[in-house]
């Protein structure tokens, strides 16, 4: 039989007359104390129990652990089988336009992604590279051009399509042609002028065309390590940032060379396919979330570095120190991968998330930990103004969790939701 943790914090001591019970369906707890009751509903239904023993009078907290119903422990084998990825092709409607989701301005006009394509996991260059080498013989059906509309395969690199939405875990990667420059225009303080001439070309349209080179290594802007295992550990290529003209929020980066555009999902909105669905377009915690599970089912690593974003003109700041202060990362660490929890500072109670270990640290022990020969840390990059809302989002969580399960030694517990779909 599972369980399930129920925890409960007090303004004051317990006494005599409080009380705790379940509802008749097993959904609900309710506590009574100093006459005032509240109630929460519980991730689940759980097996029958009515009233709950009070015990510890004279402290604050109070604690439970309740058997689950064999139906949800039915449920949770099902949601445990896969992971669901925010907004996938499926989720979506074609020719649907793209909005920005701070001011709603139209960023793709409708009818212009007549397609919406999953990209393959991060690692799928390697599992091509392995089916060239094992190849069976062509018996003349035509399966390359299979992978050229694709625009993937063998010894080849993703590319942007004209009127196809690619979209993986965090990103939608269209086509510079596919959105113009009235929507997401150049902004004078973050190009130069050399970039500015090369990207926007006359003519109707007036779509986006950037030079964006990558930052050789050993060159500024880049930076090389020798590690103990021999291999030097780069950063990526400086990023030209996308803007919505309306309100200046940042939409996403330009890149190949400014031939594509990657838009971020916790940025825009696009119309869902079911339109009946009352679930909320994915946030920047789902799609986290999805990045640290991601990164655990492809490279086993539970613990990962969250670094800045590169933008083109920003100052590197490689010493770390920054008018005098120290730059602190984040550090997360995957605790558990599917969780349910229900709070009373939740209205949207029962929620879906990742139970993780976080912490700050400076970027000589970041180094250190992404470097080393026996390394168990992967590095995920966000701009830096999402990587603030992601502390904030793990603080707030972190006191949504009982007083005595907040910090593990220098970890603080924080929760990251998932992504449910549109049946979640």
């Amino acid at each position: 039989m599972l369980y399930f943790s129920v925890a409960c914090s007090l303004q004051t001591p317990v006494s005599p007359n409080t009380r705790a019970s379940i509802s008749s369906d097993g959904q609900l707890l309710t506590i009574n104390h100093d006459g005032v009751e509240t109630s929460v509903r519980l991730p689940g239904p759980v097996a029958s129990i009515k009233q709950l023993p009070v015990q510890n009078p004279g402290t604050k907290n109070l604690s439970w652990r309740l058997p689950l119903a064999p139906t949800l422990e039915d449920h949770l084998s099902r949601t445990q089988e896969g992971q669901t990825v925010p907004w996938s092709a499926s989720d979506l409607q074609p020719e649907s336009p793209i909005t920005c989701r701070t001011c709603r301005a139209t960023i793709v006009e409708s009818g212009t992604i007549k397609v919406w394509k999953d990209l393959p996991s991060e690692n799928w260059a390697e599992m091509m590279e392995f089916w060239h080498c094992h190849k069976p013989h062509n018996h003349g059906h035509g399966h390359d051009s299979l992978t050229t509309s694709k625009a993937y395969g063998a010894s080849s690199r993703i590319s942007a399509q004209s009127g196809i939405g690619f979209i993986d875990l965090t990103s939608f990667l269209l086509s510079e042609k596919d959105v113009p420059v009235s929507a997401v225009p150049a902004m004078g303080s973050i190009f130069t002028e050399t970039h500015f001439a090369r990207r926007l070309l006359t003519g109707a349209s007036q779509i986006i065309k950037s030079a964006s080179s990558p930052v050789p290594p050993n060159e500024e802007g880049s930076r090389d390590e020798t590690p103990e295992n021999g291999e030097a550990h780069h950063s990526p290529a400086e990023n030209h940032p996308v803007f919505c003209q309306s309100c200046k929020s940042q939409l996403g980066v330009l890149n190949d060379q400014g031939t594509s555009v990657s838009l971020f999902k916790w940025q825009v909105l696009v119309n869902e396919e079911n339109r009946g669905s009352s679930s909320e377009p994915p946030k920047l915690s789902h799609c986290l979330s999805a990045m640290l599970l991601a990164t655990m089912a492809r490279s086993g690593c539970s613990k990962s570095i969250i670094l800045p974003l590169r933008i083109q003109d920003q100052r590197a700041q490689d010493d770390s120190r920054v008018n005098g202060t120290t730059e602190y990362l984040l550090n997360i660490w995957v605790f558990n991968s599917n969780i349910t929890f229900s709070s009373t500072k939740e209205a949207r109670s029962p929620i879906r998330a990742v139970k993780v270990f976080y912490r700050m640290v400076t970027q000589a022990e970041a180094d250190k930990l992404l470097d080393s020969m026996t390394s168990d840390v992967q590095d995920i990059y966000l701009p830096t103004d999402a990587i603030r809302e992601i502390i904030d989002i793990l603080d707030s969580s972190n006191h949504v969790t009982s007083n005595n399960d907040r910090q593990l030694k220098n970890w603080k517990v924080g929760l990251l939701e998932k992504w449910v779909g549109n049946g979640g």
